[in-house]
């Protein structure tokens, strides 16, 4: 017989009846205790009877004297209830980060690794010497293994809306053109039409084609032609600082690899929406305190990520 099927038929208010039984010898004395009726008190021993096949009490006088099962079962019975407490209360307690000891997966790509990681370590490393973190790159298969939890969070610009998935706005920001220094297209204003005529990058982390870019294009009567389909930022620009291909990124990360690389960063030359950032997790990791935690670390470094940036476009 299964554990569950031993214990699906048990109430735990009886055990917590039959423990002060055993402390107070007395079913006026449980009730008062338990602010129970002694009827109440009396009705659950009957069950309590019933469910272990002994009388487990027999009347001495005014009192009750517990049976030998029930003098067998005190200690720990009084060891179940107490453990039973712990779990309930634990939830109820204050988190306190600095006595954590776990290891969350990330889910990413390099830009937030870039952008959000420099100023997260420090916080962590800070708050919770205890925590580790380790980040995967799961392209299209981001969804899934949050939704098993096989990582912890994820970050990027879209999340598939499948079920048990909970997706959340962390930061948004405007995009910007990075080409090399020297790059014939920074002879003379950059124009919607002269954008559309360069070679593109394209930094697509689930390998699919089509951008936001291209959405806004479109309206314009234009389209532009990308030679180039990665996964990463960092090796999109790096192919932009050694060619005349051009990429569009955020502009966070545009600005940080700009001067490193010897790249020039310039405005888009049409209406083009910022990329909101979130972040995505299983829903049973919804009231997890840690993971609330750190779900609100990773959101403050982005923020502070994002500060000073400008607003999106």
């Amino acid at each position: 017989m299964s554990l569950v099927h031993d214990l699906a038929a048990i109430d735990l208010n009886q055990l917590v009846v039959l423990d002060e039984l055993l402390r107070s010898r007395s079913t006026t004395l449980a009730a008062r205790r338990l602010g129970r009726t002694q009827s109440a008190v009396s009705h659950a021993l009957r069950r309590l009877r019933a469910t272990f096949d002994d009388p487990l009490f027999v009347r001495a006088g005014a009192s009750l004297r517990p049976t030998t099962l029930a003098e067998r079962i005190q200690a720990p019975l009084r060891e179940v209830l107490l453990g039973a407490a712990a779990i309930v209360n634990r939830s109820r307690v204050a988190f306190d980060p600095s006595t954590i000891e776990r290891s969350f997966t990330l889910s990413c790509t390099d830009l937030a690794e870039i952008e959000m990681l420099p100023h997260l370590m420090p916080r962590l490393r800070v708050t919770a010497p205890g925590v580790d973190l380790v980040t995967r790159f799961l392209g299209d298969d981001v969804e899934r293994a949050l939704q098993v939890r096989e990582v912890d969070l994820g970050v990027g610009a879209r999340f598939r809306p499948l079920a048990g998935l909970v997706v959340e706005p962390i930061s948004r920001e405007r995009m910007l053109v990075l080409l090399r220094r020297g790059h014939p297209a920074l002879e003379g204003r950059l124009t919607a039409k002269r954008y559309a005529a360069l070679d593109h990058v394209l930094v697509t982390p689930r390998g699919l084609p089509g951008s936001s870019v291209d959405s806004a294009l479109e309206p314009l009567g234009l389209t532009r032609r990308v030679v180039l389909r990665v996964p990463h930022f960092t090796s999109a620009a790096l192919v932009v600082s050694r060619t005349d291909l051009v990429v569009t990124a955020p502009a966070g990360l545009a600005h940080q690899l700009a001067k490193p690389l010897g790249l020039r960063t310039v405005e888009v030359p049409f209406a083009l929406d910022g990329t909101t950032f979130c972040i995505g997790y299983s829903a049973s990791y919804a009231d997890d305190p840690a993971h609330r935690w750190f779900r609100e670390q990773l959101a403050a470094a982005a923020r502070v990520a994002s500060a000073g940036r400008g607003t999106a476009r």
